[in-house]
């Protein structure tokens, strides 16, 4: 009787053991079997009859991307011997199955070589087992791929700041302040008049200031490219201009705006 007493907690916890390891091993079993079916959408369907037949399902561009094809089969069992996948680009893809399907399952999913393709159309060879009797169908069904993430929203430029532009060579400051927000670029705009830009300096909150070397005559509506500023976005305290008007017709027309745009 006292080996029995002994033996009685040893046993308890050998099973506690078990239970805890066939429970751990579910969700690993879980994560090695196909996706769920949510994510597969059903391509075609055919009907298998009594001798070896070779059938062809359109599937057409405008169903999408695909990674990967499963089969399944429903009436009866099905033998599969080849899958011959033609893509909308680029050469086939013959797929050799050979693997009977018993009636109400699916095949493991067969990937693509070359990722997520567009589908033309799917050849299938298959037969039915001999001896059976009436018929099977066979659907082919196809793993959505993954919508690709959008891309980031392009930044939108945003006004800084305006300075008007007399007749003789000027030198002007326009302020912006921590207020406006951090930028990485900067671009110059001019309104009224055509004006050539000789000097730039950007001055930060912090930090040392840009200085940039513009030497650029714009046309009245023009505009620089983007000005790339150094290191990360940084918060701008003022912008200082030096430019002047171009001798000829152009001082007839009267000052220019200068504008600083930051994205």
């Amino acid at each position: 009787m006292l080996w029995r007493s002994f033996l009685a907690p040893v046993l308890g916890l050998l099973a506690c053991a078990l239970l805890a390891n066939a429970a751990s091993a579910q969700p690993r079993d879980r994560d090695r079997g196909p996706p769920p079916r949510e994510q597969w959408e059903m391509l075609g369907e055919q009907t298998v009859g009594f001798r070896v037949d070779r059938d062809v399902i359109r599937v057409g561009r405008r169903e999408g991307r695909f990674s990967a094809l499963a089969l399944e089969v429903r009436d009866n069992d099905v033998e599969i011997t080849d899958l011959t996948v033609f893509f909308d680009r680029g050469p086939p893809q013959t797929l050799r199955v050979r693997e009977r399907i018993r009636a109400g399952q699916r095949t493991r999913p067969i990937d693509f070589a070359w990722g997520d393709r567009r589908i033309d159309r799917i050849e299938i060879t298959y037969r039915a087992r001999p001896g059976f009797g009436g018929r099977a169908k066979v659907s082919v069904w196809g793993l959505r791929a993954a919508a690709p993430p959008p891309p980031p929203p392009s930044a939108r430029w945003e006004e800084l700041g305006c300075s008007k532009v007399g007749l003789k060579p000027d030198r002007d400051v326009i302020k912006v302040g921590r207020r406006e927000g951090r930028f990485s670029d900067i671009q110059l705009r001019v309104r009224g008049n055509k004006i050539e830009i000789l000097d730039l300096t950007v001055v930060y909150d912090r930090g040392q200031p840009d200085s940039i070397r513009v030497r650029s005559q714009i046309r009245d509506g023009g505009e620089t490219g983007p000005l790339a500023l150094k290191g990360e976005r940084r918060v701008i305290d003022r912008v200082e201009l030096t430019y002047r008007v171009p001798i000829g017709l152009n001082l007839i027309k009267g000052p220019a705006s200068v504008c600083v745009y930051g994205r």
